[in-house]
C-alpha cells in the first residue's frame, strides 16, 4: 500500500511542506517561482505565471513590503487591508517574490521561503 500522505519540516516550530522543498530544488533555471498564501490557502509554491490567478492585480496594481535587509517583497492588494483599532489587518492572498539588482521578479530559493514562514511566526 503506497503512504501519500504529505510529509513536512518541523523545526524551530516552523513547517515547511516537503512538495515547497520539491518544486523549488527542481527548479534549473526555467521557471520562475514564488510563495502564495492567503486566509483560505496554505503557503503554495506557485509560478510567475500564476500570480495574477491569486492575486489579480500582481505586478500592475498591487503594492510591495519589504522584509528588512532582504531582496524579498510581499505584494498584496491595498484594498484588501482593513483598518481597525489603530491596527491593520490583510484580508486577501499575499505573493513572496523576490527580486534581482535590476528590479526584475526572480525564482525564490527555498531558504527564503524558511526565512519568510520564520519571519510570519515571529
Amino acid at each position: 500500500m503506497k503512504n501519500n500522505a504529505t510529509r513536512t519540516i518541523r523545526s524551530e516550530e516552523i513547517t515547511i511542506d516537503v512538495r515547497i522543498c520539491a518544486a523549488l530544488a527542481a527548479n534549473r533555471g526555467g521557471e520562475v517561482y514564488l510563495a502564495a498564501i492567503a486566509p483560505d490557502m496554505e503557503l503554495t509554491i506557485i509560478t510567475l505565471d500564476e500570480a495574477p490567478d491569486i492575486l489579480p492585480c500582481f505586478e500592475e496594481d498591487d503594492a510591495y513590503l519589504n522584509l528588512p535587509n532582504t531582496s524579498l517583497l510581499l505584494c498584496y492588494n491595498p484594498a484588501q487591508v482593513l483598518k481597525m483599532g489603530g491596527k491593520h489587518y490583510l484580508t486577501g492572498p499575499v505573493i513572496l517574490a523576490r527580486t534581482n539588482m535590476d528590479g526584475e521578479v526572480i525564482s525564490l530559493t527555498i531558504d527564503e521561503v524558511y526565512l519568510f514562514v520564520r519571519h510570519e511566526v515571529a
